[in-house]
């Protein structure tokens, strides 16, 4: 049986909280942007392959992609064509591009949380390599689970069917005990989504 491991990076949003920041398009110190920061721990872990979700009107953040696959070939382009349907429609492109490669697991992870740790990628993966890997897996944040998760491929048409922008929210609460929570640091499972947050990510 394929293990194979797709880390899906959706980066479709709209940013308006940030108007007119494109919060993905925000600098660290380092002049790195927070797109490129999650893109490239992303490749650092142990998946085998990243897809990267994004909006077509945004030749932005495409350029980001481009510039990471110059570099790497296991990273690639997805664009999502609905993103006015909310989170669920960038999540239902990624998956698909997942099921493209027949993959054993998808790790979703969202564009603006560059502070995730590889450690917590490597360990998420971990968790689809094992004889009876759970359904999902996620970080313990505040007695929730939190972002990202990871799904065992017999989830991905339940999350083909998630509407609006809630993702796959439901879904995890549908999986109850079965699904495999992970205790991590808080701080580093924070999105920055607001202009004081960007103005933190600055500084970083």
């Amino acid at each position: 049986m394929s293990r194979l491991n797709i880390t899906l990076i959706l980066a479709a949003g709209y940013s308006r909280r940030t108007a007119p920041c494109h919060k993905l398009l925000a600098t660290n110190a380092a002049g790195q942007t927070m797109l490129g920061c999650t893109i490239n721990t992303a490749l650092d872990s142990i998946t085998d392959r990243v897809v990267v979700v994004v909006p077509p009107q945004r030749p932005d953040l495409k350029n980001i992609v481009t510039q990471a696959s110059a570099l790497s070939d296991r990273i690639e382009l997805c664009v999502s064509h609905n993103t006015a349907l909310g989170l669920s429609a960038s999540l239902r492109a990624g998956i698909e591009g997942a099921e493209k490669y027949q993959a054993h697991s998808a790790l979703i992870c969202l564009g603006d949380m560059p502070l995730v740790p590889v450690t917590l990628l490597n360990t998420l993966i971990a968790t689809q390599h094992v004889p009876s890997p759970p359904p999902a897996a996620a970080p313990l944040l505040h007695g929730r689970p939190g972002n990202p998760v990871i799904w065992r491929a017999d989830q991905f048409s339940a999350l083909k069917q998630a509407e609006g922008d809630k993702g796959g929210r439901d879904l995890l609460r549908q999986l109850g005990a079965a699904l495999h929570l992970i205790e991590s640091d808080p701080a580093l499972l924070t999105d920055f989504d607001t202009p004081e947050r960007l103005q933190q990510f600055a500084r970083l």
